[in-house]
């Protein structure tokens, strides 16, 4: 990002940006003084103990440790990589980016990311003024008007028609605003043939554009019309693209999303139309995996807004081992998982078409728990009653529980396989001990050790990080000055608490943005530092933050003396005649200072003066 977009103009963004505004748009956010206050959206409280300090630039969680500037939160929030969350922010602010070209996710010299992205939006937008005014697209506007799909859903949902015919986007004779040919080939809206001409892959079809969860036009799904035609698929979706993945694209979570954090549960169903359907019928929370196989990375994308889902899918036995790989999978995020049985024949559309959004509703009361599901289901066709079908079952039920988070999830899980199988629970859990001994031992070796929390409190040295407090709370010039004055900064130990003191001292007037180059966990520092309560340090708090600096200073001296006699104390071992007796005479006057230095600031600073010139003349 940095060879694209200028340091300038992301300290531009930032500094345009009131954090505590952009936080406020997706939580609530109360001000209180110089600082904002919140619960922290990413673990769950009953306290507010999420800061956010507008004049540092900086949020800072002091229960789990998220922290960092308002790309940072953007980021995380989002979960989006930085250039997605600098576009955002960028939008926000009403700053144009410059990219440069294929640097922006695009293969090696081909179209940025945000051209394809602009591809889409074109495509979109030409194949929906084809449906609405094309002659062509009759067929096309009597297959919605059946499925009681109406030209306001088609606009809200960007559903349109690509016309018969190889040419309708590969057409150089097109129109002069339309996106880039390169762009259109990278967005799989376009393929090339044996001789290298170009046409289009998407002909005589209903689309639907698909959004991923920022509502960017990322791919379609084509339906096609001609039902009598064998060869070809009946839906066809753009293949993988630099902005499409199929694995990780959710049909309706750019609408869905903000009604799923309010409830924190959505409603996965399967297909675009059984999804706009739900929508329709006041359940707004729904998204849709398109047909496609439910993924990990569909469950994590969920986990991020939900923490309880309820999956609606086919009540045929395809639907049902859909629905129990999909519930694995969303138990092993640690998800709550309800899934819901449709009447026989019956999908989300046409049950809300034919009897209305309340018996939707009641099927959505009427849900069950993946055990209690897959119970249901082995009833059908085991019969527990014999040996081996109760063997197979309780395999089944102990397999489905190895996927549980935590030993609630687990014992819950176990007890209702106990009950429905008539089983001991104890039983149960041997063999899921088993289970899980094996699966350990059958699993692939991992390639690395499991990387340590991104907040994991690492152990700084406490004098350092009370200085970096003091700054970061208090704001004040001559506390800057005398660290300035009297603290050389490679004394500080810690190079992120060194790269904070640095910046605070020095007086920043961005200090997010001065750390631009420092860690993630240099910055989730100083947010911390930046949002830490303010102590009072003594009836005149400016002259006790002034003791309370020199204090700090000192300690940091006297363990820096103590390295160095240390230090010294290893070499004299080595050292013979006049050289060793200078080494000696050296060590026992540090041994003196530091014992003066104990008398306090007026008596040390003299000597801190002496130290001063030795590490300016490279003594010290």
């Amino acid at each position: 990002m940095a060879g694209m977009v200028s340091k300038e103009t992301i300290d531009q963004i930032r500094n345009s940006l009131d954090i505590a505004d952009v936080i406020g748009s997706y939580i609530q956010v109360k001000r209180a003084g110089h600082v904002a206050k919140a619960l922290c959206p990413f673990h769950k409280e009953k306290t507010p103990s999420f800061h956010v300090n507008p004049a540092r630039q900086a949020f800072h969680c002091f229960g789990c440790g998220a922290g960092g500037d308002v790309f940072k939160f953007v980021m995380m929030y989002e979960n989006v990589d930085f250039p997605t969350a600098l576009r955002m922010l960028a939008g926000r602010a009403g700053i144009a980016l410059q990219f440069d070209e294929g640097r922006t996710g695009g293969p090696a010299g081909g179209p940025a990311k945000d051209e394809i992205f602009a591809a889409n939006e074109e495509a979109s937008k030409r194949y929906q003024k084809e449906l609405l005014e094309s002659p062509e697209a009759a067929a096309a506007r009597a297959y919605l008007a059946k499925r009681s799909l109406e030209p306001a859903v088609w606009k809200e949902w960007g559903i349109g028609y690509a016309p018969e015919g190889w040419g309708f986007l590969s057409d150089p004779a097109g129109p002069r605003n339309g996106p880039k040919m390169k762009a259109l080939e990278a967005a799989g809206l376009l393929s090339t043939n044996e001789k290298g001409n170009l046409y289009d892959r998407f002909r005589g079809r209903v689309m639907f554009t698909i959004r991923d969860e920022l509502g960017r036009a990322v791919g379609f799904s084509g339906r096609v019309l001609k039902t009598d035609d064998k060869s070809v698929g009946k839906y066809v979706n753009t293949p993988e693209t630099a902005v499409f993945r199929k694995s990780r694209i959710l049909f309706g979570l750019d609408k869905a999303k903000r009604e799923v954090l309010d409830a924190r549960q959505a409603l996965l169903c399967e297909g675009q139309i059984d999804c706009i359907r739900c929508h329709l019928g006041g359940f707004r929370n729904t998204v849709a995996s398109q047909g496609t196989a439910f993924t990990e990375e569909h469950a994590r994308l969920l986990k991020r807004y939900a923490d309880h889902v309820v999956i609606v899918l086919d009540a045929d036995a395809a639907g049902q081992k859909a629905a129990l790989r999909s519930a694995e999978l969303l138990v092993a995020e640690g998800l709550a998982v309800s899934l819901a049985a449709l009447p026989a024949g019956e999908d989300p559309d046409s049950l809300i078409l034919k009897k209305g959004p309340e018996a939707f509703a009641a099927v959505l009361k009427s849900v069950k728990t993946p055990m209690g599901f897959l119970l249901g289901v082995l009833a059908e066709k085991e019969d527990l009653r014999s040996q081996e079908g109760l063997l197979r079952a309780t395999r089944a039920a102990v397999d489905l529980a190895t996927h549980a988070q935590g030993a609630v999830q687990t014992e819950q899980m176990l007890r209702e396989a106990a009950g429905g199988l008539g089983i001991g629970y104890d039983a149960l859990r041997r063999d899921l001990k088993a289970a899980v001994r094996q699966k350990f031992r059958s699993a692939p070796p991992a390639g690395a050790a499991e990387p340590a929390p991104v907040h994991a409190p690492s152990k700084r040295p406490v004098e350092e990080m009370e200085l970096a407090t003091l700054l970061g709370t208090h704001g004040d010039p001559e506390l800057a000055g005398l660290v300035r004055r009297w603290l050389p900064y490679p004394l500080i130990a810690d190079p992120a608490c060194r790269a904070v003191i640095h910046a605070l001292a020095e007086e920043e007037s961005d200090l997010m943005a001065a750390l631009d180059e420092e860690s993630e966990e240099c910055k989730a520092l100083a947010a911390q530092i930046v949002n830490a309560p303010q102590k009072v340090l003594g009836t005149e708090k400016d002259m006790g933050a002034e003791k309370a600096a020199q204090d700090l200073i000192l300690r940091i001296w006297q363990r820096h003396l103590d390295e160095r006699r240390t230090e010294l104390g290893r070499h004299l071992k080595e050292l013979e005649g006049a050289a060793r007796q200078q080494v000696m005479q050296e060590f026992a006057q540090m041994l003196l200072d530091q014992g003066k230095m104990k008398l306090g600031w007026a008596q040390a600073h003299p000597i801190i003066e002496l130290y001063l010139q030795k590490l300016a003349e490279g003594q010290g």
